[in-house]
């Protein structure tokens, strides 16, 4: 079986499982042997954090010496300083869709995974995580599904300790983003072993191979022999571990991409599909046009002294384990933490330290030097005087001088003042590597302007950019798996909580809702205590520009408030109430009437400007009356001028003009008259 062979079952049997296990054994082997170094110092580094900074031969050199063992540790303030940084800066995951119609953010997708979060204390895992990559240089998550608290698959994210898990040898990108196999390795009680793989033997359970020279000797004694044939282990399965190794690789995979000419658009199939769709094609006369490609197809294998179970990876396009990466050291081919570099200024400063109480303590301050005869109870000077330091006899005249005297004070040996400066020196070097400041540290004593050190801080993070670099690729990855999860498994309809600009809703996870292809962006998340204040001081002096808007709008009320640093609970009442409408005032008796006298005056002056309407009109009409009663008196008087004309009464008027119409015989009704 090679490498890259590939298996079709979940519990290979014959030939099949015994050339898997070679191949585990030969994988480990070599990955084993690549971190074997590193897994040795990872160790040191969790001692030297938690403390343990001195070695047993250096403790058994100090007491041999009767110098004290001192230990101030310095390293876990700067390790928890940059995790503290990590915390108050976090940042959440949402996803872009892949298409130009819509460019917006997913909402439902980033809330299913802000949901899938809250449901497994995400982030409390991947700081833990990320608190490992500064000790030892490696953090790790897995991401699977649950079904044992939840039948339809609860999402658990959680923390592994980084001496659990082994990677390839090859690997040397940031997060073993190249890695093709990543491996963890634990010890678990027998009696869940059982449980978890039913069906096999003891021996068959415990993979000795594995635990070789890390996890303790894989050979068992004649008494645990005689016990397994006994049949004595059930009785004490209590005290009783075995091994299990658990390996995730990928393999390459042929497929044929196949033109689906009716639904326009391009098809996956595997080798066994696209023979037996060519084959019915054929028989049809109809050409298929595909091309043959390979593919990434991720599995896993579990292995005791057996291989106990192999098939698909949780997650098939990716690993379900994710790592977090610290410093490279290109030529071991491993990665390493803050606690590395801090160790030497860190156990220098105690090797002063203690070198400088030792000297202070064995120099003679206070003592003196006597003969045996100086004293009349030896005994009683020896108790009371100069204590604590103890009385040197000397023999008889060793002191005598001019004056007789017959002691001396014991000379005092002063420390040297390098000693001092060496000790300062060790202690500032412990920040000095690190490139972590006394303003990140938050121990600057200095009444120094605000804004200076704002920057002394940037700087110090500026400095620790690449390791944030790894956070933000890792919660990418992290943010992959998730939706991997949600499209394949979790969106079946079950309900999950997203919060919005009007509170929390509660909305069915829906397949056609979540497919497609997204982009995974890291964002500064607003719950971060830092970045709401950060985005509150500007947010604030931007409010009065926008105050009528803000009134108008309560969803941007809701969104405002988001980023302000006010307690969750008062924030969601505020949204609450601002999400309600505004209930009209109650009437004021002195506003209505008012109202009312208002009202009645705009009607009386409707009332006016209608009279006053009316009677123009009337005018106008009377106006008109008598125009045209003036044009029949002049019509009449015209007539009579014609008929006294030369061709007489009724007779033509000159030019052919016949006589006018007759005219009225009175004036108009109303006219006084001439």
């Amino acid at each position: 079986m090679t490498d890259d062979a590939p298996l079709e079952s979940n519990r290979p049997s014959g030939l099949d499982r015994e050339a898997l296990l070679r191949a585990l054994k030969r994988w480990f082997s070599d990955d084993a042997a690549h971190s074997a170094k590193w897994r040795s110092e990872a160790k040191d580094d969790f001692d030297f954090v938690a403390g343990e900074q001195w070695t047993a031969d250096e403790k058994a050199a100090l007491e041999s010496q009767m110098r004290p063992v001192i230990v101030f540790n310095r390293t876990l303030s700067v390790i928890k300083a940059v995790a503290g940084s990590e915390i108050n800066g976090r940042h959440e995951i949402r996803f872009v869709p892949r298409n130009t119609q819509d460019s917006a953010v997913n909402e439902l997708l980033t809330g299913a995974s802000r949901w899938m979060a809250d449901g497994c204390d995400a982030e409390d895992e991947e700081s833990e995580a990320f608190q490992h990559s500064l000790i030892c240089g490696m953090g790790w998550t897995e991401a699977r599904l649950d079904y044992e608290r939840n039948p339809d698959g609860e999402y658990i994210e959680e923390c592994i300790s980084p001496l659990e898990m082994y990677f390839d040898r090859a690997a040397r990108k940031k997060n073993l983003a190249d890695a093709r196999r990543i491996w963890r390795v634990r010890k678990i009680p027998v009696e869940e072993a059982r449980a978890l793989f039913p069906g096999f033997d003891d021996d068959a359970l415990d993979a000795a191979w594995a635990r070789a020279g890390e996890l303790g000797d894989p050979v068992r004694t004649e008494e645990e022999k005689r016990r397994r044939e006994e049949n004595l282990y059930d009785a004490d399965l209590h005290g009783r571990e075995v091994t299990i190794a658990q390996c995730q690789w990928w393999e390459r995979e042929p497929y044929w991409l196949v033109a689906d000419p009716i639904a326009n658009r391009r098809v996956a199939l595997a080798e066994t599909e696209y023979e037996t769709l060519a084959a019915r094609a054929s028989q049809l006369g109809i050409a298929v046009a595909g091309v043959k490609l390979s593919r990434r197809v991720y599995k896993q294998a579990f292995a005791g002294g057996e291989v106990l179970e192999v098939g698909p990876a949780p997650c098939r396009d990716h690993f379900s384990f994710t790592c977090i990466t610290g410093e490279p050291n290109r030529n071991a081919g491993t990665w390493f933490g803050l606690v590395r570099i801090m160790r030497d200024p860190q156990k220098w400063a105690n090797k002063w330290l203690s070198q400088t109480l030792h000297i202070m303590n064995s120099s003679a301050k206070g003592g003196i030097l006597a003969e045996t005869d100086a004293f009349e109870d030896q005994r009683q000077a020896e108790e009371s005087y100069a204590k604590p330091e103890a009385i040197t006899w000397m023999r008889r005249g060793a002191l005598s001088g001019p004056q007789g005297q017959k002691f001396a004070p014991k000379p005092s040996t002063q420390v040297p003042s390098g000693y001092f400066d060496l000790m300062a020196f060790g202690i500032s070097s412990i920040r000095d590597v690190t490139g972590i400041n006394l303003e990140l540290l938050g121990q600057r004593d200095e009444n120094q302007p605000g804004i200076l050190e704002f920057q002394r801080k940037q700087a110090a993070m500026t400095v620790l950019a690449t390791l944030f670099d790894s956070l933000r690729r890792f919660r990418k990855m992290v943010g992959r798996i998730r939706l991997y999860f949600i499209q394949n498994f979790l969106a079946d309809g079950r309900l999950v909580r997203l919060a919005g600009p009007d509170g929390a809703s509660i909305v069915p996870l829906q397949r056609d809702r979540t497919l497609g292809e997204y982009e995974v962006i890291v964002d500064d998340a607003p719950t971060s205590p830092n970045q709401k204040e950060a985005n509150w001081a500007i947010i604030s002096s931007m409010l009065p520009a926008f105050r009528d808007q803000l009134v108008q709008n309560p969803e941007l009320i809701a969104a405002v408030l988001d980023y302000s640093p006010l307690p969750s609970a008062l924030v969601e009442k505020i949204k609450a109430v601002a999400a309600q409408p505004v209930p009209p005032a109650p009437p004021d008796a002195a506003a209505a009437r008012a109202r009312q006298l208002a009202e009645a005056a705009a009607v009386a002056k409707i009332n006016r400007d209608q009279a006053a309407a009316e009677k123009d009109l009337a005018a106008a009409g009377k106006a008109q009356s008598e125009a045209a009663y003036d044009i029949a008196m002049a019509d009449r008087l015209f007539a009579d001028a014609r008929r006294m004309s030369p061709g007489g009464i009724g007779g033509p008027m000159p030019g052919g003009a016949s006589p006018a119409s007759p005219v009225p015989s009175g004036p108009p009704t109303g006219h006084r008259g001439p």
